[in-house]
């Protein structure tokens, strides 16, 4: 549909004839920047000068750390991949903020650290992570033959793009010849390999968030440095509409992100930007994508995912609390889609999704904290596209929300209004998706806002993270989740291992049986969710097999559980079990992983269950509210 809106020619010829302008106002322009005079940009444009303020007075092995050959290294000789990163990140986030803050005071005091955070990114010997580059058996030095546009080549383009847009002006009166710099060296690592046919990016086959991630920051980059190159821009552009639009059939008619909340900021949330760099330098020419339904759903899914203030669902590779999500970027997508309900769940994230008792006193400026990890292009947009209206509505929840092709299912006892009562999930699908955790049939319940029983979400990457030992890790198959398994078998990896939806009506019943090998001993395993009104959420079990068969469920919790003579007490809520399922051990986790400590902090606690049947059986498990 897209690659036959526009051919090349056609495109060359737009942009042959097109006046460039910047995509977000550039500093020099003040009377847009005075425009943003709102209480949010008030704080934050405060929080952007008085961090720069002490981030200048940080040494300078601080403000830009070096990056070493030994910590590159470390990725190929013991998996390490931190410490890297943390030096990389940290060098783009100070440079996106002295821009922010340059842009809002305009008073040249910012710019020298500007210009340094140009020199230093041009002076890396590489944009890739260790993690994505080539290497030859045994040796940790990239290759010099095959330079990757990865994800983050490709923002640092991106983010080098924004920085001439928005301060070309006071850079070139600085050194024009940097200018220049720039724009070769982001031609030659980010555009080039992208055109070269030869060393392929596989991203351009559009089968994760890769594509629209990668596509953006490289759209970005050559609609800043290739605009006196019409045919060549034609021909790069074209070929990223194509890897896009197969990204876009890929995704399923529900909207529903198989890689998890977490990387719908980088995939759907990506592919809106992408669109949006397009259409704006083509004068509309592709707007009509943002009329169809799944362009429509692919924005929604990420309101329909969250769970009660900072936690969402936390399926796949995904935090489960996210201390901020940016407003602007989902209000953009609303007004693009005209969705009512992510136009309402921008405005909750402006108010960072609390509870309405604190809103009454709030002014609607969330997300206006720290920056540990400053993207420049997203911050232009947070500033130019955050939400004008931030009047708090009823939300839009249902009692039951459902993606049905993701097989995602949600229930609320009191829709719109999650901070009081139960709110419990469950997800089927297969685990051949993107990020897997062998996790069909998880399951999650939160009570009063606060988590009961949760996924742990994801640990930290390293280079076995996405190698054929991922499934060592524990938090990562499926005994780090809260789905049973029988005679110690666990499920297997692979689109084929599935679940099958049985019945959804008030209550949903799946059987996750498809997802365990064949000789385990079961034939079937309906799991049944349902939650009443009285908040008492239920999971009910029913297993036919071969013989005698062995099960043990792990419930995994985000407070410490406690045996009473009533039941298992987490947290508000009692555990009630019934069917011959019983508490075999109560597991304390201590907690060294840091991806993890965002969303859990020290600890977290696994009830370990076990039964037993003789070829037929069923269990309970009831979460009840402790009056």
């Amino acid at each position: 549909m897209l690659k036959e809106i526009m051919s090349e020619k056609e495109l060359a010829d737009l942009f042959r004839r097109k006046s460039y302008c910047s995509r977000f106002p550039a500093a020099s322009d003040r009377s847009a920047w005075n425009t943003c005079d709102g209480k949010f940009h008030q704080k934050r444009f405060s929080l952007y000068l008085q961090n720069a303020e002490t981030v200048k007075k940080q040494a300078y092995a601080e403000i830009y750390p070096p990056l070493k050959a030994e910590d590159y290294f470390a990725f190929i000789r013991n998996g390490n991949r931190s410490v890297f990163e943390s030096h990389y990140f940290l060098r783009r986030t100070h440079l996106a903020l002295f821009c922010m803050a340059e842009a809002v005071e305009y008073r040249k005091r910012f710019l020298p650290e500007v210009m340094e955070g140009v020199w230093q990114l041009m002076n890396e010997l590489v944009w890739y992570l260790p993690a994505h580059a080539h290497y030859r058996e045994g040796d940790p030095m990239p290759r010099f033959d095959q330079p990757r546009t990865d994800l983050f080549c490709a923002e640092t383009g991106s983010t080098l793009a924004c920085a001439v847009q928005l301060l070309e002006q006071e850079i070139g009166a600085e050194s024009k010849e940097m200018l220049t710099w720039v724009k070769e060296l982001c031609i030659e690592r980010v555009i080039a390999p992208v055109e070269d046919d030869s060393v392929p990016q596989w991203w351009l086959d559009g089968l994760n968030n890769w594509t629209p991630w990668c596509s953006s920051n490289v759209a970005m980059t050559a609609f800043t440095f290739l605009r006196d190159q019409p045919d060549r821009l034609a021909r790069l552009i074209l070929k990223l509409i194509e890897a896009c639009e197969k990204f876009y059939d890929h995704y399923a008619p529900d909207g529903g992100c198989d890689e998890g909340p977490g990387y719908f900021m980088v995939a759907g949330l990506r592919l809106m930007l992408f669109l949006d760099l397009l259409n704006f330098y083509t004068g509309n020419a592709y707007a009509r994508i943002y009329s169809e339904e799944k362009f429509r759903n692919i924005g929604d899914y990420i309101a329909k995912v969250h769970l009660v203030g900072p936690w969402f669902a936390s399926m796949a590779d995904s935090l489960a609390k996210f201390t901020r999500i940016d407003a602007g970027l989902l209000n953009r997508y609303a007004e693009l889609s005209g969705s009512p309900l992510l136009k309402s769940f921008a405005v909750e994230a402006s108010y960072d999704f609390a509870p309405r008792s604190v809103s009454e006193i709030s002014d609607g400026t969330g997300g206006t904290g720290t920056f540990p990890h400053l993207i420049l292009q997203n911050e232009l947009s947070q500033i130019f596209w955050y939400p004008r209206d931030l009047v708090r509505r009823d939300s839009s929840s249902r009692p039951l929300t459902v993606l049905p092709d993701l097989q995602f299912f949600c229930f609320r006892q009191n829709p719109g209004n999650d901070w009081n009562g139960t709110v419990f999930c469950m997800k089927g699908g297969h685990n051949g998706e993107n990020h897997n955790h062998n996790d069909v049939g998880q399951f999650e319940v939160f009570y009063d806002g606060k988590p009961i029983v949760i996924d742990c979400g994801s640990t930290d990457y390293t280079r076995f993270t996405f190698s054929n030992r991922r499934y060592e890790n524990r938090f990562l198959n499926s005994s780090g989740h809260d789905v049973p398994s029988f005679n110690g078998m666990l499920q297997n990896t692979g689109a084929e291992f599935g679940a099958k939806v049985i019945s959804l009506t008030e209550e949903v019943s799946i059987d996750i049986s498809g997802a365990y090998p064949k000789d385990c001993g079961i034939v079937s395993c309906v799991r049944r969710a349902a939650l009443s009104s009285d908040g008492t959420a239920r999971i009910e079990d029913r297993v036919t097999g071969a013989g005698k068969i062995s099960i043990s469920l792990p419930l995994y919790c985000a407070s410490k559980p406690e045996k009473t003579p009533d039941g298992i007490r987490i947290g508000g809520m009692m555990l009630l079990l019934t069917g011959g399922l019983s508490l075999e051990r109560i597991e304390e986790i201590p907690i060294e992983d840091q991806r993890m400590r965002v969303s859990w902090g020290d600890y977290l606690w696994c009830l370990h269950l076990k039964t037993e049947i003789l070829e037929q059986g069923s269990w309970m498990m009831e979460f009840v509210p402790v009056k």
